[in-house]
């Protein structure tokens, strides 16, 4: 290598690292991609079952593989055992990480097995890593639902386990939706006796690719479908036609009883705390975007502003806004932290570019924050006095949050209040009542 060649790399190394230590987004991104390869034994390990999965698998089913890691995972199952169980199929359970979607996965999958009168079996389809085992997934579950899970069944253990033809499926990502789907095609898993638990639109998490393709027909799987909110059902309709009955969508879970103990602590204050929901590697939550917006509202507010910028969600450098402000990140706060956090913090900037409405926004305007949130196709305009939809700009979001930072100065924070019946979809029982109906007739 000469010395011009040897500058260049020297140039381009230094423009990396130092991008790499200021854009938190593409720290992100580029840490996805050059995830750590498992060591050596694992990835032989990890190599086998895949092959064995593929082995396994009927015809129908092979021509799949290269689709998604998941392809093949359910393909080539062994159905041996006489009774039948509910069989939840979710990517990973692991502590700190069992976010709302994992959470309600759990729950409607303990009140469908309850209705079905058969155990439940959570079946992961992610490889065992540090954080990700069966032991683990089974202390989380047991931590927050009890005793509700006769086993867990990771991936490297799913050809070893015993189902039965008569089993019953949970489907909730669409990595497990697709790995059902495969499995039906080939004869392992009966297509009829298939609940697909819709919780976004999840084909937007990879646009204009192979897994937007594969995660696309999922939805066209026929399964028996529950939509996780009203604003997504309206969206699966206008983007795939598909019409789901009012009773199989739910609202999501709110914890209404915390909420109103943090209504309770709230006080108005001179001083007023935002808080920024800010995920750098969840392109869905819109991070950079929200940056720009707290720099717009940085600069209305002005220098002299009594204003606490903090951000909690994933953990990402501090950020200088101008204007004498810098937004400190929190990173990932434990689940009773998170909402003790959130009672000091009177306004909420929190963004989904996706048709599924998250619980931050609401967390924060039932327990009398303003929040601000980006519009998505005029779904969300009306759903809470409390909570602004404006549209997904800088401008718009940032003046948006800084009138509620005056307002919340001046007013104080708001009473608890629900959101009305009926806005974001009914009660996850009927949901899960009209789906058990469905499979009994398949009995």
């Amino acid at each position: 290598m000469n010395l011009s060649s040897l500058q260049r790399n020297l140039t381009d190394l230094l423009r990396v690292n130092k991008r790499y230590l200021s854009d938190g987004h593409y720290r992100s991104d580029l840490r996805t991609r050059l995830r750590p390869a498992a060591p050596s034994g694992e990835a032989n390990a990890r190599s086998a079952i895949s092959q064995l999965e593929f082995d396994r698998s009927p015809e129908g089913a092979r021509p799949y593989r290269e689709l998604a890691e998941t392809s093949l995972a359910l393909a080539g199952i062994r159905r041996d055992a006489a009774t039948p169980s509910l069989n939840l199929v979710v990517n990973e359970v692991r502590d700190g990480k069992a976010f709302a979607g994992v959470q309600t996965a759990v729950a409607t999958a303990v009140k469908l097995a309850e209705r079905l009168g058969v155990p439940l079996r959570v079946v992961m389809t992610s490889w065992t890593v540090p954080g990700v085992s069966e032991r683990g997934a089974a202390a989380v579950i047991a931590e927050r639902f009890g005793d509700v899970v006769t086993e867990v069944v990771a991936r490297e253990r799913i050809l070893d386990a015993d189902f039965s033809s008569a089993d019953f499926w949970l489907a909730t990502h669409w990595k497990t939706a697709h790995a059902v789907d495969v499995a039906a095609r080939g004869g392992a898993i009966r297509r009829d006796r298939v609940v697909y638990l819709v919780q976004d639109y999840e084909p937007g998490f990879s646009p204009w690719s192979t897994e937007f393709a594969v995660a696309r027909s999922t939805y066209q799987a026929g399964f028996e479908l529950i939509v996780n909110s009203a604003p997504l059902s309206r969206h699966l309709e206008r983007e795939e036609g598909l019409r789901v009955p009012d009773e199989r969508t739910f609202a999501p879970h709110l914890d209404l009883a915390l909420l109103e103990r943090v209504a309770g602590a709230r006080a108005k204050s001179d001083d007023v705390t935002v808080f920024f929901y800010g995920r750098p590697s969840k392109h869905r939550n819109l991070y950079r975007l929200g940056i720009a917006a707290l720099k717009v509202a940085a600069a209305q507010l002005g220098p002299e502003a009594k204003v606490r910028f903090r951000s909690a969600g994933e953990k990402h450098r501090n950020v200088d806004l101008g204007n004498g402000h810098v937004l400190q990140s929190l990173g990932s706060l434990p689940w009773d932290d998170y909402f003790e956090f959130i009672s000091s913090a009177n306004v909420v900037l929190s963004l989904q570019h996706s048709p599924h409405p998250s619980h931050p926004p609401f967390d924060a305007a039932i327990s009398g924050a303003r929040a601000i949130t980006n519009e998505f196709y005029d779904t969300r305009s009306d759903l809470h006095p409390f909570l602004t939809a404006v549209a997904a700009d800088p401008e718009s979001l940032g003046s948006a949050l800084a009138r509620a930072v005056e307002a919340a100065r001046q007013d104080g924070p708001g009473p608890f209040r629900e959101v009305s019946d009926g806005k974001l979809g009914g009660q996850l029982d009927d949901a899960v009542a009209s789906v058990a109906n469905a499979l009994e007739v398949t009995r």
